[in-house]
């Protein structure tokens, strides 16, 4: 069944964002609507669900937070990784950031950063809008964002954009996947590229299984991984114990 007409997300149209790495924040500590731009970024980038996957050149590798695993890197003769004579040279790092977007928190972070943006502030159409959408509950569908982003221009910047906007689900729904900490697997129900509303690329998968919600507190840990291309394999975890927001599970 194709998914793209029942799961949308209100957009705002012209909005492009990029976030960085931010420190610590307060958002835990106070509501959504007192969040500064740096909470709202940290909750997007670097909270229990959002995550930042780093590649950085010319060696391939994956960082998460403190941590720097090598990854592999392009194979001798391949396209992958390898410049193009005239092309401009790879970007120093480049940054996929991997969220729940069907998570309250997430969503009430880009609402949030909406309304920072909008300096002489919103009308009520759209602050209507953005309120409907940062307190919405999804019941049938996990939704992962994925954007991609980097400080400099660089070729490597351009295909790892290029892939989320080429992929489809027939080339991603055999491996990609949530995984609980026990090993049981969740299989891609359908893949949306990027649309002009600055939440990224959507992967979408089923909420219940069997008539149970996929993810429970007992589930201990979620691992979500996609391999985009050879070179590009997004491989990141979640706590669920961490994922606990205003008293509910949120993911």
């Amino acid at each position: 069944m194709n998914l793209s007409k029942r799961v949308l997300l209100p957009g705002i149209p012209g909005l492009l964002l990029i976030f960085s790495l931010t420190t610590s924040a307060q958002w835990d500590k106070k509501p959504y609507s007192e969040w500064s731009d740096k909470d709202a970024q940290k909750i997007l980038n670097d909270s229990p669900w959002g995550r930042t996957q780093v590649y950085t050149s010319p060696l391939t590798m994956f960082r998460a937070g403190e941590s720097q695993i090598p990854g592999r890197s392009a194979r001798p003769g391949s396209s992958q990784g390898q410049q193009t004579a005239g092309a401009p040279p790879n970007a120093t790092h480049v940054n996929f950031r991997i969220r729940f977007l069907s998570a309250k928190p997430i969503r009430q972070a880009f609402s949030r950063m909406i309304e920072l943006k909008q300096k002489r502030g919103v009308t009520d159409e759209v602050a209507g809008a953005l309120k409907t959408f940062a307190s919405g509950e999804f019941l049938e569908y996990i939704i992962i964002a994925v954007t991609c982003d980097s400080q400099d221009p660089g070729a490597n910047v351009q295909q790892a954009l290029s892939l989320l906007n080429t992929r489809g689900t027939a080339d991603l729904k055999n491996n990609t996947f949530l995984e609980t900490k026990g090993g049981k697997r969740l299989f891609l129900q359908e893949f949306q590229p990027p649309r002009q509303d600055g939440f990224g690329a959507r992967f979408i998968f089923q909420r219940l299984v069997d008539g149970k919600p996929f993810i429970m507190p007992e589930s201990e840990e979620i691992h979500f991984f996609t391999e985009l291309s050879d070179t590009y394999k997004l491989d990141r975890r979640f706590k669920v114990k961490d994922m606990m927001y205003e008293g509910k599970l949120e993911y």
